[in-house]
Order: C-alpha cells, then sequence, then structure tokens
C-alpha cells in the first residue's frame, strides 16, 4: 500500500473543488488500497467531507463580493503584500503540520483544480511550500491535473518554475494550461503532458448517488435487453472496475462503459462486469428514484411552490454563478442585472416548452447571494421553476446534479459532473478552463455566450438528445488517460 498526500484546496467554499479531491482519490483507490491524507494548501491538514461547516444558513446571510471603487482601486502591490502576510503569519503551523505528512507519506501529489494561478501570490507560495517540503524530504512529487494560466508576476514566475522543475511528472487539465507552462519554461516538454478533469470521474465515486442511467452510445437496445428491461429510466448499463477482485469490484466502484466492446475494455481499463438488473442495482446500491413531482421531490430543496402533482417532465438544471467572478479570471464582463435576467428569460422559455427548471449553485457565497437578491426575484411568478437549497457539502451538489435530465451552467464543475453522467450539458462561455475543456471533449459546439440573446440560445440546445456519440468517446479515452497515468505513478 502507498500513502498519496494530495494536496490542493478541498475545503474551499466553491465545493467543485472539493468534488476535484474526492475524483481524484478514488482514482487513487481504483488502483489498490492505497491510502490518501489530503492537505489544504491554504489551511493545512483537512480530513473529513468537503463542506461549509455551518451547514444550512439563512438565505439572507450571504453576502455578494464586493465591487465598489476601493476594491477596484486598490494596487496589486498591496494584495501581493497582504497575500505574503497572512502566509507568513501561518506558516509555522501550516508546515508544522506539512512536515509530518509529508514524512508519512510515500508520494506527494499538487492537484486538481486551477492551482497554477497567480492570485495575488496566495497560490505560488502555498504551491512552492508543498514543493520545498517533498524536496526537503525527498520525497517525490507529481504536479496533478491543475490548471496552469497567466499573467504571472515575477515572484510567481520564479516559485512556479522551480516546482515545476523538480516534479517528477506534470499533468496539467487541458492544452491551453500545456501551451502556457511551455511558454514560460520550454524544458519542461519532456514530463509535461495534457489529459483533463479528474471530474470526469463522479459517476464513479459517487455511484451510491448518481441514478443508474442506460448507456448513450450507439448500443442502448442492447443495453436494454441485456438489463433485461426495455426501459431506459431503469436499465442497468455495464461496469468497468479497478483492476481489482472482480466480486470486489461489482459490488463497490465502476465506469460506464462506452459503445465499445468488451474485449477492448478489458484491455484498457480493467475488468468488465456483467450488466445487472434494476432490481438488484436499487436493493444494492440505493438507486431507488422516489416519485417526481411537479416542483420537486420533497418542500427541503429550498423550491418557491410545494409539491403538488407527479410529473414526468425532464428536469433542466441551470447551474448559476455570480457574474462578477469573472473579473478574476477573464476580460469579459456582463453586470449582474443582464445576467440575472438571462437566466430568467432561460428559465420561463424552458418552462413554456413543458421543461421542469431546478436552480442549484456550487456553494459559493457570492453564488448563492446572486440567486437569492437577483434570480429568485425574477422567477417567482414562472410556473415550474424551483430552487434547490444552497448546497453545503460535495453530496448535496453532486445529488442536485444527479436529479437532472440536462445541464445548463456556469461553472466547470457543475458541468463536467453532468457530463460525466451523460447527460447533456451546455456552458457558459467565461474562463478559459472551461471553454478549453469543452472543446477538448468536442463539445464547443455547447458553448453559450451571454452576448446571444436566451431566446437564440434555447432554441439551439437539443436538451433531449443523447450527447453526441464522438464528444462520448472522447470522454471515455480521456478518462482512460487519466486512469493510465495515475496508475503508472503508483507502485
Amino acid at each position: 500500500m502507498t500513502t498519496v498526500l494530495l494536496a490542493g484546496v478541498p475545503k474551499s467554499p466553491n465545493l467543485g473543488d472539493g468534488l476535484i479531491a474526492r475524483t481524484l482519490t478514488h482514482l487513487i483507490q481504483m488502483h489498490g488500497p492505497h491510502e490518501v491524507i489530503h492537505f489544504d494548501l491554504t489551511r493545512g491538514r483537512f480530513t473529513g467531507d468537503s463542506s461549509n461547516e455551518e451547514g444550512e444558513r439563512d438565505p439572507a446571510s450571504y453576502r455578494l463580493n464586493g465591487d465598489g471603487l476601493k476594491k477596484r482601486a486598490t494596487p496589486d502591490s498591496l494584495r501581493m503584500a497582504k497575500a505574503y502576510w497572512i502566509h507568513r503569519r501561518n506558516h509555522s503551523r501550516i508546515n508544522g503540520e506539512l512536515r509530518k505528512m509529508v514524512a508519512q507519506c510515500d508520494v506527494v501529489m499538487i492537484g486538481g483544480g486551477h492551482l497554477f494561478i497567480d492570485t495575488y501570490l496566495t497560490f505560488p507560495l502555498a504551491v512552492r511550500r508543498v514543493a520545498a517540503e517533498a524536496a526537503r524530504q525527498r520525497k517525490p512529487l507529481h504536479i496533478m491535473l491543475v490548471g496552469a494560466r497567466g499573467p504571472w508576476s515575477t515572484p510567481a514566475k520564479a516559485w512556479f518554475r522551480s516546482v515545476c522543475r523538480y516534479a517528477a511528472t506534470i499533468a496539467v487539465r487541458d492544452e491551453e494550461s500545456r501551451d502556457y507552462l511551455l511558454s514560460v519554461d520550454a524544458s519542461l516538454s519532456a514530463k509535461i503532458i495534457a489529459l483533463s478533469d479528474p471530474a470526469l470521474f463522479t459517476e464513479e465515486t459517487f455511484a451510491s448517488i448518481v441514478q443508474s442511467q442506460p448507456l448513450m452510445g450507439s448500443n442502448n437496445a442492447a443495453a436494454y435487453a441485456a438489463a433485461g428491461s426495455g426501459s431506459p429510466q431503469i436499465a442497468a448499463t455495464s461496469v468497468i472496475a479497478a483492476p481489482r477482485a472482480a466480486a470486489e469490484s461489482v459490488a463497490s466502484i465502476g465506469v460506464n462503459a462506452p459503445s465499445r466492446t468488451a474485449a477492448e475494455v478489458v484491455s484498457s481499463v480493467g475488468v468488465i462486469a456483467a450488466p445487472r438488473t434494476a432490481a438488484v442495482s436499487a436493493a444494492s446500491v440505493g438507486l431507488i428514484e422516489p416519485p417526481r413531482t411537479a416542483a420537486g421531490h420533497t418542500s427541503s430543496v429550498g423550491l418557491l411552490d410545494p409539491p403538488e402533482q407527479p410529473s414526468l417532465a425532464r428536469i433542466i438544471g441551470l447551474g448559476i454563478m455570480d457574474p462578477n467572478e469573472m473579473r478574476r479570471s477573464t476580460e469579459l464582463r456582463w453586470d449582474r442585472e443582464q445576467c440575472a435576467e438571462w437566466w430568467r428569460t432561460t428559465a420561463e422559455l424552458l418552462a413554456d416548452k413543458g421543461y421542469e427548471v431546478r436552480v442549484f449553485t456550487n456553494g459559493a457565497d457570492t453564488d448563492n447571494a446572486f440567486v437569492e437578491q437577483m434570480v429568485k426575484p425574477r422567477c417567482k411568478d414562472i410556473p415550474n421553476v424551483s430552487f434547490y437549497s444552497y448546497p453545503t457539502t460535495v453530496n448535496g451538489l453532486i445529488t442536485q446534479i444527479a436529479d437532472c435530465d440536462a445541464v445548463i451552467a456556469q461553472r466547470l464543475h457543475a458541468c463536467l459532473p453532468a457530463i460525466s453522467m451523460r447527460k447533456p450539458t451546455y456552458g457558459i462561455i467565461w474562463d478559459k478552463k472551461l471553454s478549453s475543456i469543452f472543446r477538448d471533449l468536442n463539445l464547443a459546439h455547447h458553448l453559450i455566450n451571454f452576448n446571444h440573446p436566451a431566446v437564440e440560445s434555447v432554441a439551439g440546445m437539443r436538451l433531449d438528445e443523447k450527447p453526441p456519440a464522438r464528444s462520448l468517446q472522447t470522454m471515455m479515452d480521456k478518462k482512460e488517460q487519466l486512469y493510465k497515468h495515475i496508475g503508472s505513478l503508483l507502485p
């Protein structure tokens, strides 16, 4: 058994970062009973679920990120000085924990997530600290499935470059990140590889939450027949398991197979398990779906209206982000009023088409506040539009996404879980990382621009169709590459 120290930001209030930690842990443990210990780059040792500790909060308590003149006028040098002061203030405590954890582990991994960015020195300082301790104790370091984007300040460039040069391997999650790192240091070309994001393994990591669904490839009929049912709602899929004992694999975790032959699947990833019946699936992993209602499952999910009558309408999830978050990552600018109106129009158009519309966030305070203050009031009179409670755990977020039949979202880690579950998924353009990963997955035609009227965007969506076969095959190829790469780093 190998002990892996995984350094990232699992304690971030944006639950997408916790999702990354969970899926990476699952990927590592698919290769055997390896122990994974988590270190939060800015907070130290981390145990337990990635969540907001306070649990449910009064919706009125959420606050939008500031957008005043004072904040915009603060010079970068002052922000960097503040970040450095915070780093030094916490260094003794955090570094003490880090030394013990590095001594305990066999391998150090930094990732995943958008860590190689210059957030006024916060991430450069934090990443350098982990790499320096790994080097001091002569432990191998691997950079795992990170995003990289410039510009980098002079100190950030020096620190990130030193980390990359010490690392044994560097895996980034998209081609643009690879290109940027090579533009900073061409000598890294021999050990850098562009793969994808570990959240593509959401379905396998959260198998007990995700509803069993039919294959979205070209062999739907065969899959239904093999499962003993013609119903796409309950037909079980074939499962690719990690190379562990077959019985354990079937009972615990698996990867839904693409439309390839069993021989291809076995040779490329692992052991293929026979399809299970719908009854076995439901009884063994808790996949029995409660009856849907017109407004949702229960009154505890933050709905505008209580459930009234059963409905089989398809559920479209709208994953909403505070547009002011774009200011940190892109030159694109859309004000909150404009975006709130775009979401209102989209919800209304979808409801008029007969869909159930459910709104969710990734749990970040400013996203919750934007929905609470600017989207909810606009949608209060639209029938068949409801709001989930704001998630405080990764499990809660995945449960909400799994409940939807299709997803339209802005944050990358609202989109990727839905893509992993083979749901029709459309991403709102804002950060290069989202656009780059959609392009890498052959989903560029599923990118949406706020500059286009909602009526045009909705008209172009294919929310009732299975995802394109080409993109599904690309996803499976990416997952296979991820699996093999992590396996190559473990004994």
